[in-house]
């Protein structure tokens, strides 16, 4: 925070804070007060070499300096309706882990028991839970199985739920984002809710980076190096992205033939998937910016695909 001292009276000309569990409260509240203010990412503040002492007064003096140098980048804060959407999308991403958790106890305490899975339960089909409320086993052991099942059943119910008001309510009647092959209500809303603002972004890079689908390069002397994702991004957008891309690869020939040309390069599955997922997330971009349906060929099918340059 920058304070100018007037007669013995201190005014706020301005004022910087990291992005963290407090929300943007404190931001909306200055911006209605007529301060500026600006919330910056913790990855994004300059650090000094080395370890030094850490302290809420020294990150505060920190920020103040940086943000009278000109040094920090604000991120870009939601509107209150948009937050909204987003915690709505977060919460039914929330319902899906714990529901996978859920399973993850089942399957670890009927192998810890010596109990079978019943026929289905690899797929977690109706007949597969129902295998496990008929299944026999000690008065105990069935105690523990049911509060299991009613754990799951409870967040896959509440999943529903979220799923559908994320389809009646967030998602525009004519949806472009499904228009593309392997996009359905669930990642158009995820990625809408996450995004928010389309035009935030001036480059894919930019996109890419938000995503977490950025690759960095770490190479060292004559080594051929190597490439990994940059560790920051939004987790469950990423990992929704490259489920999609999967749907996407059997239903486009050009998504085949560009998974496959990656692969050759990299030999490993994993990153020509994510490199396909990376792909994906800027079509969505460039679609949802220009509102407009996605359109495949049949001939030369690359030609449509948005350039992973400057936009």
């Amino acid at each position: 925070m920058i304070k100018q001292f007037e007669d013995r009276k201190i005014r706020v000309s301005g004022l910087a804070y990291e992005a963290g569990p407090t929300g943007y409260g404190l931001y909306r509240a200055c911006k209605s007060a007529g301060i500026e203010a600006m919330v910056v990412a913790a990855c994004r503040i300059p650090q000094a070499p080395g370890k030094s002492a850490k302290t809420d007064g020294l990150d505060s003096r920190k920020l103040a300096e940086f943000l009278a140098r000109g040094m920090l980048q604000p991120i870009t804060v939601p509107s209150e309706d948009q937050e909204a959407e987003r915690s709505e999308v977060r919460c039914r991403n929330h319902a899906s882990r714990e529901a996978a958790k859920c399973k993850e106890r089942i399957k670890s305490f009927l192998l810890a028991n010596g109990l079978p899975e019943p026929e289905g339960l690899k797929c977690w089909s109706n007949a597969g839970i129902e295998g496990l409320k008929e299944m026999g086993m000690h008065p105990g052991l069935r105690k523990t199985l049911d509060s299991y099942l009613r754990q799951l059943e409870f967040f896959e119910n509440e999943k529903s739920l979220l799923e559908h008001d994320i389809k009646e309510t967030m998602l525009p009647k004519e949806d472009v984002l499904q228009s593309v092959p392997g996009v359905g209500p669930v990642t158009s809303g995820i990625f809408r809710a996450e995004i928010f603002d389309p035009a935030r972004f001036r480059t894919a890079e930019q996109l890419a980076s938000y995503t977490g689908l950025a690759p960095i390069i770490s190479q060292s002397g004559q080594g051929n190096g190597y490439s990994r994702l940059i560790p920051c991004g939004q987790g469950k957008l990423r990992s929704v992205l490259v489920e999609a891309a999967w749907r996407l690869l059997s239903k486009e020939e050009w998504a085949m033939e560009f998974y496959r040309r990656v692969l050759s390069h990299s030999g490993k599955p994993q990153k020509a998937i994510v490199a396909l997922a990376r792909k994906l997330a800027v079509i969505l971009w460039r679609l949802w910016r220009e509102n407009k349906s996605y359109e495949s060929r049949s001939d030369n099918s690359m030609e449509i695909l948005p350039t992973e340059q400057t936009a």
